[in-house]
């Protein structure tokens, strides 16, 4: 009988044991992994921004990439979506959620559109 309720004891224990492992490495995760991160900026037209706009006011935009927005637009015109700043070297969706909200899109669909 009394082993029995040392297996139940040493159970307990155990589950006890575990379970202060597990909070103590949630813990640990939890003041390692970097906070996000508040950006601050100002919003833009990506049809219409020059490099310095880009740079200046959309956080995370390097002149490297703004330089490579400018080209692209002039050389395949306005963009349609923001989506098509993926075509861009240096872009990836993580980038571009981060900067979405400092982006509109204006003056797409010609001198009729209400956009």
């Amino acid at each position: 009988m009394k082993s029995i309720y040392l297996k139940w004891i040493g159970c307990i224990i155990l589950a006890f044991a575990l379970f202060v492992m597990a909070s103590l490495a949630d813990d640990k995760q939890a003041k390692t992994q970097p906070k996000t991160q508040t950006l601050v900026g100002k919003t833009v037209n990506i049809n219409k921004a020059t490099e310095e706009d880009l740079v200046k006011n959309v956080p995370l935009i390097t002149r490297e990439l703004a330089k490579s927005i400018v080209k692209y637009r002039k050389e395949n015109g306005d963009f349609q979506t923001l989506e098509e700043l993926l075509q861009i070297d240096g872009f990836n969706r993580t980038l571009l959620r981060r900067i979405k909200p400092f982006l509109l899109l204006e003056g797409i669909g010609g001198k009729d559109c209400t956009c």
